[in-house]
C-alpha cells in the first residue's frame, strides 16, 4: 500500500535533522536516500516535496500580485494586478 506523503515526511524529520539542510537539491537528495525504492522521483512526489520545503524555508513563495502605478485619463492610480490573470485586485 502506498504512504501518503505528510506521513511519510514525519518520518523522515524523526531521522533526519532537516535544520540542517539548506536547500532543495539536499532536501530531495537526503528524502531520496532515506525513501529508497520507494521514491520515483515523479510529478506529484516532486510537488508534495516543494510543499515541505517551503514550510522550512528552503524555497521561497511564488509572487501572486504585483504593485502598479498607471495612469487613467490624467490622473496617477495605484493598483494591485494579480499575475495569474492579469486582472487589478484589491490589496492583498
Amino acid at each position: 500500500m502506498m504512504d501518503r506523503f505528510p506521513a511519510a515526511f514525519e518520518r523522515f524529520e524523526e531521522v533526519v535533522d532537516v535544520d540542517s539542510i539548506q536547500s532543495f537539491g539536499e532536501l530531495r537528495l537526503a528524502f531520496s536516500l532515506w525513501a529508497g525504492e520507494r521514491w520515483f522521483d515523479t510529478s506529484k512526489q516532486l510537488h508534495a516535496l516543494s510543499i515541505e520545503a517551503q514550510k522550512l524555508g528552503l524555497l521561497p513563495r511564488p509572487v501572486l500580485w504585483r504593485y502598479e502605478t498607471i495612469r487613467v485619463n490624467g490622473r496617477v492610480n495605484d493598483r494591485y494586478r494579480d499575475l495569474k490573470t492579469g486582472r487589478f485586485i484589491k490589496k492583498p
